[in-house]
């Protein structure tokens, strides 16, 4: 079977639900031949190993451990502003450890978590649609609110989610399969790049700056140091580690200004931020 396309795949859609869903699905040429880096945004989504519910379907309340954002396509917004201004459809998400989103790129072999969400439960048909083209349907019982249930990226390509629940659909989710392993083997090229510096389990980043001088640093909310402080030459150069294949946030202060920068720092790897 040829590829589905858009076209087709809005066939599809027509043809399951009585009415057009609006996405771009077709991904441009060599989409998938996706570098350590494109894959390392996302490695907050995935793991490598098979996880204990595979298979199985729980009920899921984020109640204490709401998302920080909720990512539409390139757009994001509050988990809070979601809830009040998207909540009451059938809806399904991609569970980050800090976020959702409805589009993610990971290695072959990974393993996601989806989050489905109905308000009333009952029995749900789910559909894959392969990067061939082939179309997968499964039928699940939803708990009322959330469910969750996991992905296997079993196949390079583009994977197309949905499912339909009281012949309402939810919006599509994507899953982009790389080809490349997990985790990453080092190579040259522009970003973050491979350095033997860091201790096994951490990462190092690098500030700069060519006007900011003295400001201090601090990770998740703690100190860590600064820029002229604690024997550092005032030079708007610092350089600290943090834990590696972990997500973090790390703010810049000076004069009363924060500058921040968030994502998973993958071990091994050195970053270097310009201020």
């Amino acid at each position: 079977m040829k590829s589905c396309g858009f076209a087709a795949c809005l066939l599809l859609f027509v043809l399951i639900f009585g009415g057009p869903i609006g996405c771009c699905i077709d991904p441009p040429d060599n989409v998938f031949e996706y570098s350590s880096e494109d894959v390392s945004q996302f490695s907050d989504f995935f793991m490598m190993e098979s996880p204990a519910t595979s298979g199985a379907v729980e009920s899921y309340n984020p109640s204490g451990r709401e998302p920080s954002s909720v990512y539409f396509g390139d757009r994001s917004t509050s988990y809070s502003t979601y809830q009040s201004t998207y909540m009451g459809t059938n809806s399904l998400w991609i569970q980050g450890s800090s976020s959702w989103a409805q589009r993610v790129v990971c290695p072959l072999g990974a393993y996601l978590s989806l989050l489905a969400y109905s308000s009333g439960g009952g029995r749900a048909d789910f559909y894959e649609i392969y990067p061939d083209g082939r179309l997968l349907s499964r039928s699940y019982s939803f708990y009322p609110g959330y469910s969750r249930l996991i992905f296997e990226a079993d196949e390079v390509g583009r994977h197309i989610l949905m499912f339909a629940l009281n012949n309402q659909p939810s919006n599509v989710v994507i899953v982009d399969v790389s080809s490349g392993g997990w985790p990453p083997s080092p190579t040259p090229g522009p970003g973050p790049s491979p350095a033997p510096w860091p201790s096994a389990g951490s990462a190092r980043v690098i500030f700069s700056s060519s006007w900011l001088m003295g400001y201090s640093v601090f990770v998740d909310g703690s100190y860590i140091g600064g820029d002229g402080q604690g024997g550092d030459p005032l030079d708007g150069t610092y350089s600290l580690t943090v834990p590696g294949n972990q997500y973090h946030t790390l703010d810049i202060s000076s004069g009363g200004q924060t500058y921040s920068e968030q994502g998973t720092f993958l071990t091994g790897y050195t970053y270097r931020l310009s201020i």
